[in-house]
Parts: structure tokens; C-alpha cells; sequence
């Protein structure tokens, strides 16, 4: 009578795979961006460079440079453990690495890939509870 308890019929899972296609001038402004704050980032310490890693890692990760926007952003956190942009974006990278190393069986990256998400788990609780 009032249809409580039926089921919906499942409308399939639309992909959302839409790959963002960098303009030149986009590429050019992030180049241009990256070798700014390389300069700037040797003549700061603490959290202004735990900022400017953050910033070079972002560029990157938009570049498509997955292992430089890593190695970035993995020294922004190393600098100053937060919970921002950058955290998210080193969460998600290292979640695509493990998942590209699972489908090629690759135990060993898997692993490794494992365990830095672990170490970023880690990093939210420190983080959350206020510890430094």
C-alpha cells in the first residue's frame, strides 16, 4: 500500500574519472611557482617551510608529478605535522600508490605504501590530540 519495505531498483554507479586537462599557461604559472618557492624554501625554517613544501608538493600533484608532489609533501609534514591540503593530498596519493601496486601484486610496495598511510594515521591522532 505505501510501498514501505520495498526496494529500489539500483541506478548504476556513474564513474566519475574526469581527468582535468591543464591549460599551457596553467603549466607554465605551476613551473613558474615550483622554482619560486625552491628558492624561498632554504631561507625559512618550521612551519613557514612546512608551508612552502606544501605549496611545491599541491603544484606538483596538479602537474601530475605523483612521486615529486610525495617527496614534497612528505617534507611538509616531516617539517610540521597538520591536518590541511597537503595531508589530504599525501593521503590520497599514497592510497593510489597502493592500490596501483596491488594490482600488479607488487607485495613488497604494497606494503610500503601500507605503511605510510599508517604513519599518516598515526600523524591525525598526534595531531588531533595536540601532540608535537
Amino acid at each position: 500500500m505505501f510501498g514501505f519495505g520495498k526496494k529500489k531498483p539500483k541506478e548504476p554507479k556513474k564513474e566519475t574519472t574526469e581527468k582535468v586537462v591543464l591549460t599551457v599557461e596553467r603549466k607554465e604559472e605551476l613551473v613558474r611557482i615550483i622554482s619560486t618557492k625552491k628558492e624561498e624554501v632554504n631561507q625559512t625554517v618550521g612551519e613557514e617551510q612546512a608551508k612552502i613544501h606544501e605549496e611545491i608538493g599541491l603544484a606538483f600533484n596538479e602537474l601530475g608529478e605523483e612521486n615529486n608532489a610525495i617527496y614534497s609533501l612528505e617534507k611538509s609534514i616531516q617539517a610540521k605535522k597538520s591536518l590541511g591540503e597537503g595531508y589530504k593530498t599525501l593521503l590520497k596519493l599514497y592510497n593510489k600508490k597502493r592500490a596501483e601496486a596491488a594490482k600488479v601484486n607488487d607485495e613488497e610496495l604494497l606494503q610500503i605504501y601500507l605503511k605510510k598511510m599508517d604513519q599518516m594515521m598515526q600523524v591525525s591522532k598526534e595531531v588531533t590530540r595536540g601532540v608535537r
